[in-house]
């Protein structure tokens, strides 16, 4: 199980939900740049995708490996992020037709890792696939129920059934607003119950952190893929998030475990609480970093 490779055969998907409610205004760090967490989110996910791409990409060819959707929920509905419709994912080599416009940033460090590892300033030149947005409510478990039918009928198609299954990241720094904790539940596990022959959809929900107000350099502790066994929730949401998240695989045990050792035994959950935007890209790569491309 969640071992097929990746070919123009047998590809695979990748889902991204991102929060775009008015609390995504809130303050984060980037590699000792302040900025909002709308704006953190874009530069990470345009990062994945410029990376997504690259990876797809063999003699100057794109390759159909992927198939990727992203959406945005806000107000009381959901957006296409990136030039497709909502109602359908975009194969990589179709997305790249689109590609828009690069765009620069500057950063203190090394825009792979969100802890600072040097002082050197550097440039990172992104295509600007995400423009940040934060406005309204919090209509989660309407895009987690847009996202069930996105990867039902991905996991369906007769040519997907022996793939690798798709992983879904739903990016959000608050709770919603258009269900109750137990619908929100129950929406996640919709979307945990598809896949293919290979294995179940991991549904990765990830929980963006603030910086306080009083000390700007101050963190609350984040928790990034916990252990099953040693979980214990500071919050209901918390909870909620946590029994949303897919049980990660055995396969991917290494893969997590590189981020870092202090998370306890396995199995872990596919869940980040608190997370700052370097560890949210860490979260990222686990899906182009952990499936072998053939």
């Amino acid at each position: 199980m969640y071992s097929q490779p990746i070919t123009h055969i047998h590809r695979t998907a990748f889902l991204f939900a991102l929060d775009c409610s008015t609390s995504m205004q809130g303050l984060t760090k980037l590699n000792n740049k302040i900025m909002r967490k709308a704006d953190a989110v874009a530069v990470v996910c345009n990062f994945i995708l410029d990376e997504l791409l690259e990876r797809a990409t063999r003699n100057e060819e794109v390759r159909d490996y992927y198939d990727i959707s992203v959406i945005g929920y806000s107000k009381n509905d959901i957006t296409p992020i990136i030039p497709h419709r909502c109602d359908r994912l975009i194969s990589i080599a179709e997305l790249a037709k689109y590609a828009p416009r690069t765009k620069e940033w500057n950063f203190e460090g090394n825009a792979n890792n969100g802890d600072n590892i040097d002082n050197r300033e550097a440039d990172f030149v992104l295509r600007e696939w995400v423009k940040p947005l934060a406005e309204g409510r919090t209509p989660m478990h309407t895009a987690l129920t847009h996202i069930y039918t996105l990867v039902d009928r991905w996991c369906s198609r007769p040519e997907n059934r022996d793939s690798f299954p798709p992983m879904v990241f739903n990016i959000t720094d608050g709770e919603a607003n258009d269900a109750t904790q137990e619908e929100l539940i129950t929406a996640a596990e919709h979307i945990r119950e598809t896949g293919t022959n290979n294995g179940n959809t991991l549904l990765i929900n990830i929980h963006l952190g603030e910086l306080n107000d009083n000390e700007i350099d101050s963190w609350e502790p984040s928790k990034i893929f916990p252990s099953e066994r040693e979980f214990e929730a500071s919050s209901a949401y918390e909870m909620t998030l946590f029994r949303m998240s897919s049980p990660m695989p055995q396969e991917l045990e290494a893969v997590i475990e590189a981020i870092g050792s202090d998370r306890g035994r396995p199995p872990y959950r596919g869940m980040g609480f608190n997370v700052t935007p370097g560890e949210l890209l860490n979260i990222l790569n686990i899906g182009s970093d952990s499936i072998n491309i053939a």
